[in-house]
């Protein structure tokens, strides 16, 4: 990206530290490389790097914002999502409903919603029992599931989910199960469309109970 640079005239320093937020300048080349011209530090995001778990919670954050993008897809809406999520990180670590939701978010912003309002094989929007498809992406009712090894979904569980999906506070009391089950839904629906296992995801669940 910047090569040359240590012996560079330029006042980079400060500004390519981790989870900055920077204004660069860059020359595109032909052989794929890029050349940095110029970087402006617009905010440092200093103090989530004294705490371990703001660390992990903006490398996650980070890491899965760019799992979703190509090198050159225009990335405005992931953006404007992370930088959110990094500026709330500079006064406490997220929360896991705070987690949850950028997932969702996420996931709406890469085309890949979930949907939780009707079984897509019927219609029905009630029933005694749900189920997640995640190739579907969906829920399907029981009837609909016959046949398939799908993951069962509480109404509980459901409940959080779309309340999270919509930008509204939980109806209820989360619980430590009901969250857990809302993160293992949500990262197979994640890994469903990625390449490869997040790393940044593995060092969070070291950190039991942070997220």
């Amino acid at each position: 990206m910047a090569p040359g640079a240590r012996r560079s005239k330029r006042r980079f320093a400060g500004c390519l530290e981790l989870f900055c937020l920077i204004d660069v300048r860059f020359v595109e080349r032909a052989n794929g490389l890029h050349r940095l011209e110029e970087a402006v530090l617009l905010d440092s995001h200093e103090s989530i790097t004294r705490e371990l778990v703001s660390i992990a919670h903006a490398g996650y954050a980070s890491e899965l914002a760019g799992a979703f993008l190509g090198e050159s897809d225009e990335a405005a809406g992931f953006f404007d999502l992370l930088a959110g999520a990094l500026s709330k990180l500079k006064s406490k670590p997220l929360s896991a409903v705070d987690i949850r939701r950028y997932e969702l978010d996420l996931l709406g912003l890469a085309g890949f919603a979930p949907r939780f309002s009707s079984c897509p094989g019927c219609g029905r929007h009630q029933a005694e029992k749900w189920f997640f498809d995640h190739l579907q992406g969906a829920l399907l009712c029981s009837d609909c599931a016959t046949g398939k090894e799908l993951q069962e979904i509480s109404a509980d569980v459901l409940d959080l989910l779309v309340c999270l999906q919509a930008g509204a506070e939980p109806n209820m009391p989360v619980n430590a199960m009901r969250m857990s089950t809302a993160r293992e839904l949500l990262a197979r629906i994640i890994d469903s469309h990625t390449s490869s296992p997040l790393k940044a995801r593995e060092f969070l669940r070291k950190l039991a109970g942070t997220e």
